[in-house]
């Protein structure tokens, strides 16, 4: 099993698909320090990361995979204000009450197994599980993020599912949805949806809702070194890694 397979089995921090594979045994790097270099990213490094795990990454050149993000972000931050403004609030749990969501907090998954931290549920049932949300708060004072303080998870958490409900209700005129890349012509064409963009807007969504100041992204190494700090570091070093390697690719061409 390659490397990016196996990361892509461990860490769908926000929909909880996969197992958890074994992995090797990643530098440690203090968790201030993750924090200070993940909150300098910006929206096109996180895009990078979010194409690392897009099934169709392959088919795309770094120009268009930056004009996906772009494309992206724009929806999720223009969809917010259109929320905002249409209920007259930004708080996620009214908004949510308003939005005919039902809101579920148990602590963990029935059933175990894997580390769920939130989900949607076609057509309004939004869950967001209480250990992980338990267990990161307990970092705060570790590290300073305030983006672990409790009440602030919670609402990421809930903002960024509350895209994906408003996603499902517009389906076929949002972007994350009608932006289609064509994977073959003959005899036939056939045309499929971009996954990652649904990631990558919702992000920016909640970043653009609560007023953020990083990217919601960071949450995807945060909350798993709740877990495992093997695992969150080995997440920190690819994605460090991918995003130094871009930049030498950019350097080299200037």
């Amino acid at each position: 099993m390659g490397k990016q397979e196996k990361w892509n089995r461990l860490l769908d921090a926000f929909s909880g698909k996969g197992t958890a594979p074994s992995c090797p045994e990643y530098p440690e790097v203090e968790l201030s320090e993750m924090v200070r270099t993940l909150e300098g990213f910006s929206e096109k490094e996180w895009g990078r990361y979010a194409f690392s795990r897009e099934p169709l990454e392959g088919k795309f050149s770094e120009a268009q995979k930056e004009e996906y993000t772009r494309k992206a972000n724009e929806c999720g931050r223009t969809l917010a204000e259109q929320i905002a403004k249409e209920y007259g609030t930004r708080d996620t749990k009214k908004l949510a009450e308003k939005m005919g969501m039902k809101v579920k907090m148990p602590k963990v998954p029935v059933g175990g197994g894997l580390v769920l931290f939130a989900q949607y549920v076609e057509p309004d049932e939004i869950t967001i599980f209480t250990d992980c949300v338990d267990k990161a708060s307990e970092l705060v004072e570790e590290c300073g993020c305030s983006l672990l303080k409790r009440e602030n998870l919670m609402n990421v958490l809930l903002a960024h599912e509350l895209f994906h409900a408003v996603e499902e209700k517009h389906a076929k005129e949002i972007y994350t949805r009608t932006e289609k890349v064509e994977l073959w012509r003959k005899p036939f064409s056939n045309k499929s949806s971009i996954s990652c963009l649904s990631e990558i807007a919702a992000m920016a969504f909640a970043a653009q809702l609560l007023h953020l100041t990083v990217s919601p992204y960071m949450l995807d190494v945060l909350l798993v070194y709740s877990y495992d700090k093997n695992a969150a570091w080995g997440l920190y070093d690819e994605i460090v890694s991918m995003n130094n390697y871009n930049l030498k690719i950019m350097s080299s061409l200037i």
